[in-house]
């Protein structure tokens, strides 16, 4: 088995941290982490048992490969800190799904090859982050002739690699911003709707609903997976559930603006009369 590069972890939060677990346990040597605040260098020391340093130029210097897992306005700040180590040859990777790899420009300048590692999942935290990253789409954006090295990171874990360039990062992004974030605020809602009219057990009585409009949704063309009163082109009822939420809404309205943008969204994904439906949403 050829060797495996060894790998240092500047910013051990969720993404970074569950990579650095990730990668520790398919095998590759995590060498040294860093965080930005005391806490998260005792959280990174206890997740990866590894030296943690107070300087993100000493863990640069300690790795091979080096995952920059920081925020994404605080990546450029980082690459500019860690440039002052030697960072010949190495392979400095972020781990932002919308920020530009010219982010670490300042470390390319220092000498190294640079690229991006998306992981295409929810990290509610880096221990149950990296139990779910086998079978998980990672977005990689590199040189070319670095995209080897990086697929082999991203499949040790069993994860799924496939290139991304980085013009196209933001449209990337965003999508995966609609496929998560705004699922979970869609039924944040639901819940908070529920709770609101006293049905008991709201988050388990929507799990099943949530669940298999997930499974069709993956499975099938949206078009048909799509069910409810707009693809039936039930302009009366869409107007029904305005008028109530505008006099119940808990977010000051914010709700019931998702819901129209939603109501119009989904008109079109069904190819119906979106005038009918811009009137009945005004």
């Amino acid at each position: 088995m050829a060797r495996r590069p060894t790998v240092s972890i500047v910013g051990c939060g969720r993404a970074g941290g569950a990579i650095g677990l990730a990668l520790s346990r398919a095998g590759y040597p995590v060498t040294a982490a860093w965080s930005r605040t005391r806490a998260g260098r005792q959280r990174a020391q206890r997740l990866l048992e590894v030296p943690v340093f107070s300087e993100a130029a000493e863990v640069a210097a300690a790795g091979e490969v080096v995952v920059v897992g920081v925020p994404d306005d605080a990546i450029s700040e980082v690459a500019g800190a860690i440039s002052s180590a030697d960072l010949s040859g190495k392979l400095v990777l972020h781990t932002s799904g919308g920020v530009s790899v010219q982010a670490l420009a300042a470390a390319k300048s220092a000498g190294a090859r640079t690229g991006c590692m998306h992981l295409l999942q929810t990290l509610p935290d880096a221990v149950r982050g990296a139990e779910t990253l086998q079978g998980t789409a990672v977005a990689v954006t590199c040189d070319p002739r670095d995209r080897a090295a990086l697929f082999r990171l991203a499949r040790s874990w069993g994860g799924r690699p496939f290139p991304l360039a980085d013009k196209d990062k933001t449209l990337y992004h965003a999508a995966a911003v609609f496929a998560s974030n705004y699922v979970v605020t869609s039924i944040w809602s639901a819940l908070r709707i529920l709770e609101r009219v006293g049905v008991p057990n709201a988050r388990q009585m929507l799990a099943p609903l949530a669940q298999a409009s997930v499974q069709n949704v993956t499975t099938m063309p949206a078009e048909r997976a799509i069910t409810g009163p707009v693809v039936r082109g039930d302009t009366e009822t869409v107007k029904r559930h305005i008028d109530a939420l505008g006099h119940t809404d808990p977010t000051g309205g914010r709700m019931t603006d998702a819901y129209r943008s939603l109501a119009r969204l989904t008109a079109a994904l069904a190819r119906l009369d979106l005038t009918a439906f811009d009137k009945a949403t005004a």
